[in-house]
């Protein structure tokens, strides 16, 4: 009987699971994950998780019954550290192996760790798994955390000020560029968020580098900038991008490139492995060039397409990447990629606060996104048409 093995238990890994019994995989699926717990969903770690009252429970992405139910054996607590791609088995890190006749690469991407003096201080953060989210939440309701510095104005950067603006605190978010969210979104698009969290209490400080942090003892106390500012700081959120884990496909010599190179069924260079989610790097039919997309609906896609493959099923038909955020009483959905484009129409209100922008290519739409209109994506998705690109590694 054929062997199916998946690394990385998000989801990714967990949902190309599910998707291999869909098919009529019937050969045994083994589905690890280094941390303890069932597979839980990730997007709610940077909103409600931080605010809830109680302390909250993780949301699994399948419960343990399905796992039962599908014959897919769960390893959690075990770390991969190698793959033989000739003996077509993984190890782990107590020595142990398990062979594979398909292995599928779901190993996601870790935080970009801070390098700069002080950034190893008490009270810099991170945020990416359940353990990180905890400890955050726990420091942003500690009475004697009062100001919060977010450095890097992405999706979680925005998440988490929201958070402690709800909590509170004092909130600044420090940015290297010109605006927030400028990989993932239009200026339209983050100038109407901006305003709206700055009027909530955000403090924004764009075009700043910084230099290092001061500290009390050994918790961090400050954030020092190039311009000589310096921003009073009990806690430090770092969210300035991940990085794709490729360790072990790099050791056991799959291509990589800003991630894990996989073809169009997310077949990587060997064409029993397979790659997906934040560590998968390939074409899109929705853009030219390699992406690495960061998003649960890409992980699902990917998954879905990778078991199509292993399952010799036909290809799913494309669908626009889409990425959804809350932010302080603001619904922000997007669909397609935001790169590309020559023409910008929006359509703001402010009573209530909503927007709608339509980014196109002469005359092709290449993508949507909306704030506070959580009814518009279905049809705006069905908009977007996939570009016609070839199918390369």
């Amino acid at each position: 009987m054929d062997t199916t093995v998946i690394i990385g238990n998000g989801a990714a890994g967990t949902n190309a699971a599910a998707a291999l019994r869909k098919n009529g995989y019937a050969g045994a699926i083994k589905l690890i994950g280094e941390e303890v717990a069932l597979p839980y969903q990730r997007p709610p770690l940077s909103k409600t998780w931080l605010l809830g009252p109680d302390r909250p429970h993780p949301i699994p992405i399948r419960p343990l019954s399905f796992f039962e139910a599908n014959r897919i054996e769960l390893i959690r607590a075990r770390k991969v550290v190698g793959i033989d791609r000739t003996a077509r088995d993984i190890r782990f890190s107590d020595g142990k192996t398990t062979t594979f006749d398909t292995l599928i690469l779901a190993t996601g991407a870790s935080p970009r760790r801070l390098d700069l003096p002080g950034g190893d201080l008490k009270g810099v953060r991170y945020l990416r798994n359940l353990g990180d989210s905890a400890g955050l939440r726990h420091a942003l309701t500690d009475p004697d955390c009062r100001d919060v510095v977010i450095i890097g104005a992405g999706v979680i950067g925005l998440e988490v000020a929201s958070a402690a603006i709800e909590l509170a605190k004092t909130a600044t978010v420090i940015e290297s560029a010109a605006r927030a969210m400028a990989r993932v979104a239009s200026p339209a698009t983050t100038n109407f968020i901006t305003q709206r969290l700055t009027e909530a209490g955000v403090r924004f400080l764009f075009n700043k580098k910084i230099q290092g942090f001061g500290a009390s003892g050994c918790r961090v106390s400050s954030v020092s900038l190039g311009d000589g500012t310096v921003v009073k700081a009990d806690l430090v959120l770092a969210g300035i991008g991940a990085t794709p884990n490729v360790e072990l496909a790099e050791a056991a010599g799959l291509d990589c490139d800003n991630g894990i190179c996989v073809d169009q069924d997310m077949r990587t260079s060997d064409p029993k492995i397979f790659a997906i989610g934040d560590c998968a790097s390939g074409d899109s039919k929705f853009a030219p060039g390699k992406l690495r997309i960061e998003t649960v609906h890409n992980a699902i896609t990917q998954a879905q397409i990778a078991a199509a493959a292993i399952c010799a099923r036909e290809r799913p038909a494309p669908v626009a990447p889409r990425f959804w955020s809350d932010l302080k009483d603001m619904k922000v959905q997007a669909v397609g990629i935001a790169a590309g484009y020559d023409l910008v129409r929006s359509n703001a209100s402010q009573h209530p606060p909503s927007l709608e922008v339509h980014l196109k290519c002469d005359d092709r739409l290449v993508a949507t996104e909306t704030v506070n209109l959580p009814n518009r994506q279905s049809a705006l998705a069905k908009a977007i048409s996939p570009v016609v690109l070839t199918d390369v590694r």
